[in-house]
């Protein structure tokens, strides 16, 4: 099975890559520093293609209300359309 963490290099997200790579899944780390930014959508369409399941752990860059809310918005967009897409 493979299995995508949205926000896997996170404090959280590489955790839970951790405890999923003790199994024998396929685990990809999904983060702007591996080309998956979910922001802008670069590589997001990439990482999904055959993912069984995505797990989002993303978190937003900034703490201030507009700014949190756009991310979560637009980024939660871009992923469900890549799903969508991918199957």
């Amino acid at each position: 099975m493979k299995i995508v963490i949205i926000g896997g290099t996170g404090l959280i997200g590489s955790q839970l890559v951790n405890q999923l790579r003790q199994t024998a899944h396929e685990v990809i780390a999904a983060s702007p520093s591996s080309g998956v930014n979910t922001l802008t959508g670069e590589g997001v369409k990439e990482v999904l293609v055959n993912a069984d399941v995505v797990i989002d752990v993303s978190n937003s860059p900034s703490f201030e209300a507009t700014a949190v809310m756009n991310f979560f918005k637009t980024s939660n967009g871009n992923l469900l359309e890549a799903a969508k897409e991918a199957g």
